[in-house]
């Protein structure tokens, strides 16, 4: 790939998608880059590894040993801590964020944040604060945004191992509206009980702040299918609400 390509990652992915289009998606994520080669057991994560490495090397491609991790139960892979257990976000630096001084500290750390918000449980919400302020012109730190602040550190650092989506298994989505937002739990039924695959949440606009319960609790629900489509989409699963006119 020459130097200077203004589309270089684009190239570079497309590239890569290319020279590694055989391998199946139980076996291998690719971005740019990074090369997740994964099985569930070691037998079968040591013969995808050889598939990849022959597909490389017949591209004419080179890996460096250096930043190669071969044969581990647990790495971060694109800012995420991923296992046979499912994925957790990076948190150390979220927890090491220190309290923002000006509106651009503030957008910095709620961009850091929001990438890891689908493992936080009503996450709009927690952040409606700090978003709050973000619209004004002035920066006006007080008590509520310092609450919300630390209410979201801590939530991340505590945020929950997410699951991966068994074939077969049915899925659950729990939603929910508040008066500020709305948020969806999807989880699926597995043989340890019910594990939770994601969360989803977002701030009402400002004519949604004038819907009635029942339909900002109908648009809960709307909202969450449409959100995780990619799941239940030819599938039969299962909506919980605790909205009586809905049920």
């Amino acid at each position: 790939m020459p130097f200077g390509l203004c589309n270089a990652p684009a190239t570079f992915e497309r590239l890569m998608e290319r020279v590694l289009a055989e391998v199946p998606a139980n076996k291998l994520q690719v971005y740019l880059d990074n090369v997740l080669v994964h099985g569930v057991n070691f037998e079968m994560a040591l013969t995808a590894l050889q598939t990849v490495l022959s597909k490389i090397q017949l591209a004419g491609l080179k890996l460096n040993p250096g930043k190669c991790k071969l044969m581990k139960k647990e790495l971060v892979f694109l800012g995420h801590k991923v296992s046979g257990e499912g994925g957790r976000g990076k948190v150390t630096a979220v927890w090491d964020w220190p309290t923002p001084k000006s509106l651009t500290e503030l957008r910095s750390f709620l961009g850091l944040a929001s990438y890891y918000r689908r493992f936080i449980a009503g996450f709009s919400t927690k952040a409606a604060p700090l978003n709050r302020l973000t619209e004004k012109n002035r920066f006006a730190w007080g008590t509520e945004q310092q609450q919300a602040f630390h209410t979201l550190k801590t939530s991340l650092c505590q945020s929950p191992v997410l699951t991966f989506p068994e074939p077969g298994g049915e899925f659950v989505l729990d939603t929910n509206a508040s008066n500020e937002g709305l948020g969806a739990v999807l989880a699926q039924v597995t043989a340890k009980g019910e594990r939770v695959i994601a969360y989803y949440s977002r701030t009402f606009s400002r004519p949604e702040n004038n819907y009635c319960v029942t339909r900002r609790e109908l648009l809960a629900v709307v909202e969450a299918v449409n959100q995780f489509k990619h799941y239940l989409c030819g599938l039969k699963f299962l909506i919980r609400t605790d909205n009586a006119s809905l049920k």
